[in-house]
């Protein structure tokens, strides 16, 4: 049983500490690339995606990035777009 215990303990540190810190490198260095080149690459496209992939996984919340009140014009698009 505490094998289990510490297994799964493991795991959440990995999570928890390790993923977020993967991702914001990740993110970092594909957004390096497409300022380096001018555009976005096949190679910066793959890590935002693995960086974005890292985050939903590790559960963090990415509101800090998008603009304040984007998620309410979403909303009242889609209510306007049903009525």
């Amino acid at each position: 049983m505490l094998i289990l215990v510490s297994r799964l303990l493991r795991r959440w540190k990995m999570i928890v500490l390790a993923l977020p810190f993967v991702a914001t490198v990740l993110s970092r260095l594909g957004n390096h690339l497409e300022r380096r080149a001018g555009k976005p690459t096949t190679t910066s496209r793959g890590l935002l995606g693995i960086s974005r992939f890292a985050r939903r996984r590790a559960g963090v919340d990415d509101a800090t990035r998008r603009p304040a009140g984007a998620h309410r014009t979403a909303i009242a698009q889609e209510v306007v777009g049903i009525i």
